[in-house]
């Protein structure tokens, strides 16, 4: 997907995505700031077709530890994953969740790193200094 329409979709979905300054026009990688805590690098080929991302997460709310912050927050989180995934993929929402839940999201066995293979593209999640880290790589595909 195009670098300015998958901005154009997240805002669509009610997702705040602002892309950061880049130097130049040519630049092939740049920063997207989602909400608080919530960043992304992308690298993008000749096209400006985003073939790589690696999101990072602070999964605790910066405003507030109270609850209601911290649910909305890990709502928040869980959006932007789905929303990338399906976005980039081209995939429905039950598939990406079928990723999400292979990638052991929902029953926190991602703490180890886990990656696998869908389709046309890589998934892998991790924690990275404290930070949870998910990336999405498309797999080139070899060319006869």
């Amino acid at each position: 997907m195009k670098l300015e329409h998958l901005i154009q979709a997240y805002k669509v979905n009610n997702i705040e995505a602002e892309l950061k300054e880049m130097n130049s026009k040519n630049e092939r990688a740049g920063v997207i700031n989602f909400a608080n805590g919530i960043s992304a690098s992308y690298l993008l080929d000749d096209e400006d077709i985003v073939i790589a991302m690696k999101i990072f997460f602070n999964c605790l709310a910066r405003e507030s530890m109270k609850l209601d912050a911290q649910l909305s927050h890990v709502i928040k989180v869980i959006q932007v994953m789905q929303n990338t995934i399906m976005l980039l993929s081209n995939i429905p929402q039950n598939e990406c969740n079928m990723i999400l839940d292979k990638l052991g999201l929902f029953d926190n066995t991602f703490k180890e790193g886990k990656q696998i293979k869908h389709l046309d593209h890589t998934y892998k999640i991790e924690v990275v200094e404290g930070l949870l880290c998910l990336s999405i790589n498309e797999i080139e595909l070899m060319k006869g």
